[in-house]
């Protein structure tokens, strides 16, 4: 009986990336207008890189995640004086798809990930930590056409209750308290 030969399957291209630029600057602007929620960002240290060469996966509903910078990644950009903390990945087809409103919830939401800025980890979906933003944009999520804008005129206003949840989820785990605005 004759074997059956295998079908080659091709290796899948490596992702490329390139730096978004207009990202960077959106975290930085959140960061000066929200700092009672970002406070634990260092927008210096956030990079947001976009690939290039491929498209979401459509089985994908991810639409940024974010990296906290460790390993042997951290060492090689330690040697190089690179200052980076985190790193937050997403799709430049879908970046360059998205109203400004949908960028700036986007990353938003990336940068509440961040605990603090000496913490070991990142904080996790947890419907808690996540309600200051479904309790503004509700379940419909960051790509809806009526989002708030986040960098208008007018700074949208946060629950304080559910900010002060996020930062007593944070005292759990010994974070320091965000300093007074």
């Amino acid at each position: 009986m004759r074997k059956g030969k295998k079908n080659s399957v091709e290796p899948k291209e490596e992702k490329s990336f390139s730096v978004v630029e207009e990202a960077e600057n959106i975290v930085k602007k959140l960061c000066e207008k929200y700092p009672d929620i970002l406070w634990a960002v260092e927008p210096n240290k956030v990079g947001v890189y976009g690939c290039e060469n491929q498209e979401r996966p459509a089985s994908s509903d991810t639409l940024a995640k974010i990296r906290k910078v460790s390993g042997v990644l951290k060492a090689v950009l330690e040697k190089h004086n690179i200052a980076l903390k985190y790193i937050i990945e997403l799709y430049w087809d879908d970046w360059n798809s998205w109203s400004i409103t949908t960028k700036q919830w986007i990353l938003f939401h990336e940068l509440l990930h961040i605990l603090d800025p000496d913490a070991k980890g990142l904080r996790k979906h947890n419907v808690e930590d996540f309600s200051i933003t479904v309790d503004v944009v509700g379940v419909d999520g960051y790509t809806q056409s009526k989002l708030p804008d986040l960098l208008g005129d007018k700074k949208v206003e946060f629950r304080k209750d559910l900010i002060s949840k996020i930062i007593k989820s944070e005292e759990k785990d010994d974070t320091p308290e965000p300093p007074d605005a």
